[in-house]
């Protein structure tokens, strides 16, 4: 009679015979080893945010940034532009905003700056920024260029040896020659 532990290494030995677990141990490694994840470019938004204003409120009312705001963000700037030209006007000239204001300020840059890009026209300039081609990223096309380049250039020494014939010893000679290439 058989028992279960002598069936199994039976098993497995018949599978290693046939190679069906050499084939998922480098399924399983390759699908796993070495791949970097797709990460998204460090500045993804680039072309959209060059064309940000540092200061929303110092904007003329007829400046083409103007018209990819929300009508609501954008009554909001202008209310807001109001009460920064009341304020200047009220004061005294030594200090024109107070830092709830300056706050408020950085707050409503925030809330254009969002509302700028988050437009569907200013998002189908470019609806794909992360992507240098059709399927690599920024980061990726530079690494594989990175990579392909470091393999030539290692390559070259190679190149040069056989160019020169110093990759191996000459098969002109009547005496025997010893291999001193490393190679067998």
């Amino acid at each position: 009679m058989q028992t279960r532990s002598n069936s199994v290494p039976k098993s497995i030995s018949s599978l290693l015979g046939s190679g069906v677990v050499g084939i998922c141990a480098v399924a399983i490694l390759g699908s796993t080893a070495c791949q970097t994840p797709n990460q998204p470019n460090a500045v993804p938004l680039e072309k959209v945010t060059k064309d940000l204003p540092s200061d929303w409120t110092t904007l003329k009312p007829s400046d083409w940034r103007m018209a990819y705001l929300d009508a609501p963000t954008r009554e909001s700037l202008f209310l807001f532009r109001k009460e920064l030209q009341d304020q200047a006007a009220e004061s005294d000239g030594s200090r024109a905003y107070s830092d709830a204001t300056y706050t408020q300020l950085r707050e409503m840059n925030d809330a254009c700056n969002k509302s700028y890009c988050a437009n569907a026209v200013v998002i189908g300039r470019d609806q794909t920024p992360e992507l240098a081609g059709t399927s690599l990223s920024v980061n990726e096309a530079y690494m594989n260029s990175a990579t392909v380049g470091d393999v030539d250039l290692r390559q070259v020494q190679d190149d040069w040896a056989r160019f020169w014939l110093m990759n191996k010893p000459s098969t002109l000679s009547p005496y025997p020659i010893v291999n001193t290439g490393g190679r067998p």
